[in-house]
């Protein structure tokens, strides 16, 4: 049973101000720390399933991995801690929305919004996969903003880990994935985590939904057996329709995304955000243009004292060198044709 409004966890340190939502391993609350007089989010696995090993050792390890993490676009982890029998993650509370309150909606993203939040997914999803982080769940519920609207992805509660803390591979059994279907590669329905590859099919759907609006595939969302079924079928076999009002080149970085065989994508994230950043800058307006290379300098900048600028990205170097050739191009027009 999740807790009441003002309940009171660990002593009287954090009090329970809302249930933000309820997951299939734990509760999570909207909380307010009286020691640091700020709210956090609070999550709990599920009491009645502390006695589940397996599920304990997942709870933990994503307490424990994320507690290593320190990037600007992942939600930061605070601590754990057991109260009373049950067990709890202290997590940033990120509170400017969710990619879902667009994509739900079936609201399109202008190709500068896109770009932003592309290269801001791709950085973190990099991070994460440099460190044996495999997300397998990235989705627009996953996608949250600060109130500053930058981005900070969440929730690894069923991500692969395989680093020095997990020396284990595992898979789950086949035809029975976890995830969302929707947004799931077709081998992570087989039950395959360990491959990053599936995070860069979930960043091309995710970028065929902002840019259109849609789902890339004819999904039934209705929440039964038969539809589940027919969402699987689809993401095994169907192809893609076309992208309308996108220029080609953008597509074809999206739907090679998209592709089923792991082997037929990009060979990784970092690559798939280059080639895709390469194909939309040329179709960016030029004052957006400037906007987002001073956006990339400013986030790059504030991170000087704890990052070289030789570790950047490959991307990173990529996409502000085709922006500043598109800008230097335009800025040369202006002048050449200015009174």
């Amino acid at each position: 049973m999740a807790l009441s409004v003002r309940a009171v966890v660990k002593g009287n340190r954090y009090r329970v101000q809302e249930l933000l939502a309820r997951g299939g391993f734990g509760f999570v609350y909207l909380t307010f720390d009286c020691l640091s007089k700020r709210q956090v989010v609070l999550k709990e696995l599920i009491p009645a399933l502390v006695g589940d090993v397996e599920i304990l050792r997942r709870f933990t390890r994503e307490g424990r991995t994320m507690l290593r993490l320190s990037h600007p676009n992942i939600a930061r982890t605070e601590g754990m801690f057991k109260d009373q029998g049950n067990y709890y993650m202290v997590l940033e509370y990120v509170n400017g929305g969710a990619l879902s309150d667009w994509t739900d909606r079936g609201r399109r993203l202008s190709l500068t919004r896109t770009a932003r939040v592309v290269m801001a997914l791709c950085d973190a999803l990099v991070y994460l996969h440099k460190r044996g982080v495999t997300h397998c769940d990235v989705n627009p519920s996953n996608v949250l903003f600060d109130m500053e609207g930058r981005l900070k992805l969440i929730d690894l509660g069923i991500a692969h880990v395989s680093d020095e803390l997990v020396h284990r591979h595992w898979h789950t059994q086949r035809d029975f994935p976890i995830g969302t279907v929707i947004y799931m590669a077709p081998e992570q329905l087989d039950g395959v985590r360990d491959d990053a590859r599936v995070d860069l099919y979930a960043v091309g759907v995710l970028v065929y939904q902002m840019l259109t609006g849609r789902h890339y595939l004819d999904f039934d969302l209705r929440n039964t057996p038969a539809a589940y079924a027919e969402n699987v079928n689809l993401v095994r076999n169907e192809i893609p329709k076309p992208i309308p009002n996108v220029p080609p080149a953008v597509e074809e970085v999206i739907m090679r995304s998209l592709a089923k065989e792991p082997s037929d994508r990009y060979p990784d994230v970092a690559t798939f955000c280059r080639e895709f950043m390469g194909a939309l800058v040329p179709h960016l307006p030029a004052d957006e243009g400037i906007r987002l290379v001073m956006r990339l300098r400013s986030n790059s900048e504030s991170r000087a004292k704890n990052l070289k600028a030789a570790e950047w990205p490959q991307w990173v170097w990529g996409a502000l060198l085709a922006l500043d050739v598109t800008i230097m191009a335009v800025v040369a027009l202006l002048l050449l044709y200015s009174p």
